[in-house]
């Protein structure tokens, strides 16, 4: 298990979040964005993360991509 941020490896093109943090920050955005296809995909990647139970994830540089990564 991880016990802070510092102990996960980093992963090339991507950021090391915490997962709440960044649904935090896809509500901000969805409520701040004026396209229709922004919102749809802010809609489905906080629908995913929000399913998600861990405490950090990887965030692509360039993409809306995330990856679980495990609390073990």
């Amino acid at each position: 298990m991880y016990n802070s941020i510092d102990d996960i490896k980093e992963k090339d093109g991507y950021d090391i979040r915490y997962r709440e943090e960044e649904i935090d920050n896809l509500i901000t955005w969805l409520s701040e964005s004026t396209s229709e296809n922004d919102k749809f995909l802010m809609k489905e990647d906080l629908k995913m993360l929000m399913s998600w139970t861990c405490e950090f994830i990887y965030s692509s540089e360039d993409t809306n991509e995330y990856i679980e990564i495990s609390n073990e």
